[in-house]
């Protein structure tokens, strides 16, 4: 028979309002020793947030008194804009505590629903959206610096853009026609990723080269399924290159392109969790899937929840309802 609990008795006799304030004080406790610190602004410290201007960008300020909630408020001494620390940041003017973002931002790292997001961290449905894109935010043009080297693969994969489903005649288009938007994936032998979109239809090798020329070192090497759009690209960067033919009976097919076929279908799985996706976000939602792919491959160095914390409050983009 388990031990009785010493301290039921005297949870159940607090008011309300202890009740709430133990709980605070809990919370306060567990996130001290999870991350070693309890609110953001002691985060941006830890991780030296540098103190910027969020109107001119000048990192030449002063202190000037605290705001009425106790945050340390900035002078710029460039521009005379007042600011608090964490104002040139997705956190601007945020007002729940640091408890909520870290349950969401963990919440973030497996793709919730809004109504999930909504429901754990007690925080209202626009809120819920507003916080997705405010963290996407943060990682558009996180790919435009990724460089995949030594043996890659690639190819594309397609999702329908529900806003072109008909031609101009109300009749269903079928195959890779213009209502298929065309993700082209690359992936390299060391776990790094590329996710761009690529028009509409299957790809020609002027949008192939333009989706990957920059992101694939010189004399790589290139394994694909033989796709003659893929030929241009090859031969710019001077790579070498394996093809299978695309043939689901094929062993050696399988085998040899698992990993490439493999990350195209958890691409569109992924998609697929955001019922009602405005098409226009898109890119934001496959960069933010390209960057877990990277938190998630590093977490034995870096937990995944502190680590996107971290690139959070370093970070100095800022979202605002449109």
């Amino acid at each position: 028979m388990p031990k009785s609990n010493p301290f039921l008795d005297e949870v159940y006799s607090l008011s309300d309002l202890e009740f709430s304030q133990l709980n605070e004080a809990v919370t306060f406790r567990k996130n001290k020793e999870k991350f070693g610190f309890t609110t953001l602004d002691e985060a941006a410290l830890k991780y030296q947030r540098e103190v910027s201007c969020p109107n001119c960008g000048s990192i030449s300020c002063k202190k000037d008194g605290k705001t009425k909630t106790g945050k340390q408020r900035y002078r710029c001494n460039s521009c005379g804009n007042g600011f608090v620390y964490l104002s040139n940041s997705i956190f601007n003017s945020t007002k729940k505590d640091f408890n909520t973002w870290a349950k969401y931002i963990a919440l973030m790292i497996h793709y919730p629903s809004l109504e999930l997001a909504q429901e754990i961290c007690e925080i209202s449905h626009p809120t819920a959206f507003l916080w997705r894109h405010k963290i996407f935010e943060t990682v558009n043009g996180y790919q435009d610096h990724l460089k995949l080297r030594d043996r890659i693969w690639i190819d594309e994969t397609y999702i329908t853009d529900s806003s072109l489903i008909r031609n101009e005649d109300y009749k269903e288009m079928r195959g890779l026609s213009r209502n298929k938007i065309c993700i082209i994936v690359a992936i390299d032998i060391h776990k790094n990723m590329i996710a761009v979109i690529s028009g509409h239809g299957k790809p020609n090798a002027k949008r192939v080269k333009k989706a990957l020329a920059d992101h694939i070192a010189r004399e790589s090497t290139i394994v694909h399924d033989g796709d003659r759009s893929h030929m241009e690209l090859i031969k710019e960067l001077n790579c070498k290159e394996e093809y299978f033919k695309a043939n689901p009976k094929d062993k050696e097919y399988l085998a040899s392109m698992e990993l490439i076929n493999n990350m195209c279908s958890w691409i569109k799985r992924y998609i697929y969790r955001f019922v009602g996706m405005k098409i226009s976000n898109l890119q934001s939602y496959l960069n933010w899937f390209v960057y877990l792919l990277r938190v998630k491959r590093d977490e034995e160095k870096y937990p995944k929840t502190e680590r996107i914390i971290r690139h959070l409050l370093l970070n100095e983009s800022r979202f605002t309802r449109k």
